[in-house]
C-alpha cells in the first residue's frame, strides 16, 4: 500500500468524521497527492526566502 492510499485512507476518516461523504478512493488520493505536491512547492518557497535572507544578512 502507498504513503497516498494510507493517507486517502485518513482523510476518508476525518471527512467521515466532519460528515463529508461521497468521495471516491481516486478522489481523496488526488487530493493527497496534490496536498504532498503543494507542501513541498510550500517547503521549497520557505527555504529559497530563509537562503535569501541569510545572503541579505551577509551583505
Amino acid at each position: 500500500m502507498s504513503i497516498v492510499s494510507i493517507m486517502a485512507a485518513i482523510l476518508e476518516e476525518e471527512l467521515h468524521e466532519h460528515g463529508i461523504r461521497g468521495l471516491t478512493q481516486h478522489d481523496r488520493e488526488t487530493i493527497v497527492q496534490s496536498m504532498i505536491e503543494r507542501a513541498a512547492e510550500l517547503e521549497t518557497n520557505i527555504m529559497k526566502r530563509h537562503l535569501a535572507a541569510g545572503l541579505d544578512d551577509q551583505n
